[in-house]
């Protein structure tokens, strides 16, 4: 599967998944915002909610997992950040595999 010019998950359900706690982080996530001084949980939570109004969508791609994720620019701070996810629809959660400055290598 290739680009899709529209998102797969709604980012109303996106920010209730976040709102509620239901949030999910590769240890790649957690590892690169810690490394960088970051609080890993509150900074997803921020640049997640982000998303409906500083947030460009910028396509979709395959995961490893076989899962399609939804990929953000998104404005926090006047920092440009680089985000991955999809959400499991079934169990309820949004599962983060990308959250870094856009550019970064993590």
């Amino acid at each position: 599967m290739g680009v899709s010019r529209t998102p797969r998950y709604s980012v109303a359900l996106v920010e209730r998944l976040v709102r509620d706690g239901r949030v999910l982080t590769t240890a790649r996530v957690t590892q690169w915002l810690t490394n960088h001084d970051y609080d890993a949980k509150q900074e997803i939570m921020q640049v997640l909610l982000s998303v409906h109004e500083h947030g460009r969508f910028t396509g979709s791609c395959v995961l490893m997992n076989g899962e399609v994720a939804d990929e953000y620019i998104v404005g926090v701070s006047g920092e440009d950040w680089y985000l991955k996810f999809w959400v499991d629809e079934e169990q309820l959660f949004v599962d983060v595999w990308s959250c870094c400055w856009d550019g970064a290598i993590h």
